[in-house]
Formats: C-alpha cells, structure tokens, sequence
C-alpha cells in the first residue's frame, strides 16, 4: 500500500525552485549578452592584428602590403584578402597619407624595409574612443584609448 503524500514535490517548494530558477537567469541572461557584443576595443584590436599581419607580410615577401578600409561599407582587408566587417554602432575615421586614398577606402601602406606610409585610425562606440596609429618610420602600430572630450 502507499502512503499519501509520500512522493512527489508540494506546490510551495515548485514555487521555491522556481523562484530560484528565475533569479539566476536574471542575473545570467545580461551578463553573457554584454559579452556577446563587439566593444570599440575588440574591433581596434583585431584592425591592430591585422595591420601587423600586412607589416609581416611586406618584410617576408620584400614587396609593399597594403590594408585597406572602406569608410563606406565599414570593412578592412589585407590586400584583396577577404574582407572583415565594421560593426555598424562604430564610427570610424582615417587619417592616411594623400597618396593612400582610393574613392572611399584609406590604405595604410607597408614596405619591405618595414616602414609605412603612416597614419592613423579614431573609432567611436558611444562614449568609448580608441585610435589605432601607425608610425610612418617603424611601421609600429600602438592603440591608445582616447579621453572623453578629445
């Protein structure tokens, strides 16, 4: 014979669980979409990486690397590599030498000998500001996170 109420879960302590089960997704659910989101940062980053990779490329194969970004549809590549997006929340200017403008992309030039024409790239996500500048002499590229109001 079986007893009543022997097995099973009371209605309080569904409710409890419940409860506990909605609490943590509130604190889970944000937390991991704000880390889902592509920040300034990570898109000066990866453009720093891949300015680097064109500076590599022109020292390995002693001929000029250029990488180019189209202000227009918001994408950079190396060459005619394949081209990587721009997120749109991203505002994006280039500095780049006269002879570096093709219509409505900037290229940021590399030379064999590892310098470069120069320049320098100011991305803008709300109220975070990063430059992206390369030296014309090294070709080093630095990021700097810029101050508010600059």
């Amino acid at each position: 014979m079986r007893r009543a109420g022997g097995g099973g879960f009371t209605l309080l302590e569904m409710m409890v669980v419940l409860a506990i089960v909605a609490m943590a997704m509130a604190l889970v659910v944000p937390a991991v979409t704000r880390g889902m989101e592509t920040s300034v940062n990570d898109v000066a980053r990866d453009i720093s990486v891949s300015l680097r990779k064109a500076r590599t490329s022109a020292l390995s194969a002693q001929r000029s690397s250029v990488l180019w970004i189209d202000l227009d549809k918001k994408t950079y590549a190396v060459g005619a590599g394949k081209a990587k997006d721009i997120p749109s929340d991203v505002s994006i200017r280039a500095k780049v030498a006269s002879t570096q403008i093709d219509a409505r992309r900037a290229g940021f030039r590399f030379f064999p000998d590892g310098s470069a024409t120069g320049g320098a790239l100011f991305l803008t996500q709300g109220d975070a500001s990063v430059s992206v500048e390369i030296d014309w002499l090294s070709g080093r590229v630095t990021v700097r996170d810029q101050e508010a109001g600059r």
